[in-house]
């Protein structure tokens, strides 16, 4: 029984600790898939690479003991059992306590984001509560001392204790009355202790998974061209693309630089057309293990939802709502009665799309990629608002104390039981209450620079795709029409168990005799060969 105990109290192994677990795209991607899958589709459904996506699958077929095929040109496909994430619970420490950690961080991080909050109105409490102490303090000393002796310290006193540039911090708290708020608003929205972090380090990334959709999409969009696309094509997916040449029709790129990162992560390879423009061929991608392969549909600028929701409607607003806002704007609509006619009618009449307007709308296209931009806090203009305002209060606190503490400090005094800890600890005090008030104001400029690069980004990515959504001509049509002719068709694999030389699932008999049958196979076609010229 020691022993036995000894053994499962004992510490996870050095490789148990150090083992590569696929991402959790991957696994997701897998376990959304048909039972075989190989990297192509892996990388064009997770936004991966496809050596990454080979790396994964290789490493989740370790750790679930799933199977490998290999087909008679050497592609390697894939199976996995259908409960993959128990059985990569039961079979990786690491897998299970990384799946705990994603159930508890939510609550973890709500913690984290609510003790910055609490920690702001602990150092007002510790600043002011220390400044009313020694003011106090020092008001009954000088009284004691001018019943004793008018001429005792009173020059002292009156330099340090007299009236400061900081005093209508404490003797005038007009902030005081933010305590005591309580203002109504929606439970959904973000509370002031979270607010209070929200202020300081703003909310995330928005573009969070940026890469990975950037990398599916064009995995798609090469798939849909059949694995032969120009740097134009490529053009609306990259950061570093310059804008489209106004004759761009008639005028070619010569620096294609840009599409490099896309083009080495998805193992393309630059083809030069007879013409001498260059093309760039995907053949690892034009293989699937799918009977089809799709993507998300565009969404249509001038849909129903889109244009009830420019006229003020709702998205799934009845033809009656329709009518009536029709006939509030003095648009007649006698004679029709569909919803579909209605809303035909409500598009005439709006406006015509402004450049925002556009921009909204192909932010939310799931077949482009836009950025959308930093915001500074997502919590509500008062939280804000009152976060900024008790930072810039316990700065000027923590000044007003460190002048107060200064005297004592020169004297060597030290301050008595709970004062005195807020005395030691007044260097962390004024370091948190500088970096409260810093942090925001640097963060502030930074998201002003890279929101400026964000839609300059995005504006670049629009102009591509409005180029090649138009019929072009000259040399841009050109290498278009040459790109199409190198496609090649989408190949299919694992559709007969023939073009399987290899499988894990087999037995090493089975092997064995698939072998054998397979060489009788070959000499029969050998003898065939011979036997030809003789008849």
């Amino acid at each position: 029984r020691r022993t036995s105990q000894a053994l499962s109290l004992s510490p996870p192994s050095y490789q148990a600790l150090v083992e590569k677990l696929p991402s959790q795209t991957v696994i997701n991607v897998v376990e959304q898939s048909p039972q075989k899958v190989i990297a192509a589709d892996v990388a064009a459904s997770a936004g991966v690479s496809l050596s990454k996506a080979a790396q994964d699958l290789t490493a989740l077929a370790s750790l679930s003991q799933g199977d490998i095929a290999v087909s008679t040109e050497g592609d390697l496909i894939y199976s996995f059992p259908p409960n993959l994430s128990s059985v990569l619970k039961q079979n990786s420490l690491k897998f299970k306590t990384q799946q705990a950690l994603l159930k508890i961080w939510p609550t973890l991080f709500y913690v984290i984001r609510v003790s910055f909050g609490l920690v702001l109105l602990a150092s007002l409490a510790a600043i002011f509560s220390t400044i009313l102490f020694l003011s106090s303090s020092s008001s009954s000393d000088s009284d004691n001392d001018r019943r004793r002796d008018n001429r005792s310290m009173g020059g002292f006193g009156g330099g340090f204790w007299g009236p400061s540039p900081f005093d209508f911090l404490y003797y005038r708290p007009y902030y005081g009355g933010y305590y005591g708020t309580t203002a109504v608003r929606d439970p959904e929205e973000m509370g002031f202790l979270e607010s209070v972090f929200s202020y300081i380090f703003g909310d995330g990334n928005p573009n969070e998974g940026l890469e990975e959709r950037r990398l599916s999409l064009v995995a798609n969009m090469i798939r849909d061209n059949q694995g032969s696309v120009t740097a134009e094509q490529l053009a609306p997916y990259c950061d570093d693309a310059p804008p489209p040449n106004p004759n761009a029709d008639l005028q070619a790129y010569v620096d294609e630089s840009f599409v490099l990162p896309i083009v080495s992560q998805l193992n393309g390879e630059p083809r030069v057309t007879e013409e001498g423009d260059i093309v760039y061929v995907f053949p690892e991608l034009q293989q699937s293990v799918a009977s089809t392969t799709t993507r998300p549909k565009p969404s249509n600028m001038s849909s129903e939802a889109s244009i009830l929701s420019r006229a003020g409607l709702r998205k799934n607003a009845s033809a009656g709502e329709v009518q009536q806002l029709l006939n509030l704007n003095g648009i007649s609509t006698r004679g029709v009665y569909e919803k579909k006619d209605l809303i035909g009618l409500l598009e005439q009449a709006l406006p015509p799309l402004t450049e925002r307007e556009k921009a909204g709308l192909q932010m939310d296209d799931p077949t482009m990629l836009q950025e959308r931009e930093y915001e500074f806090s997502l919590a509500n203009s008062f939280n804000r608002f009152l976060a900024g305002g008790l930072g810039i209060v316990n700065l000027f606190g923590a000044l007003y104390l460190g002048n107060m503490l200064s005297t004592y400090a020169m004297y060597g005094v030290r301050l008595p039981s709970y004062f005195g800890l807020v005395q030691a600890g007044f260097p962390l005090l004024l370091s948190y209450a500088v970096l409260f008030n810093v942090i925001p104001l640097v963060r502030s400029l930074w998201i002003k620079t890279e929101n400026e690069k964000i839609r300059r980004r995005n504006e670049t990515r629009r102009k591509w795709k409005d180029l090649l959504d138009r019929n072009v001509f000259g040399n841009l049509g050109r290498k278009l029409k040459a790109a199409r002719k190198m496609g090649t068709k989408m190949k299919r694999l694992g559709t007969s168990e023939e073009e399987i030389i290899f499988d894990t699932k087999q037995s090493m008999e089975q092997l064995e005799k698939v072998k054998a049958e397979r060489a009788l196979d070959e000499f029969d076609k050998l003898l065939e060969k011979e036997e030809k010229p003789f008849e």
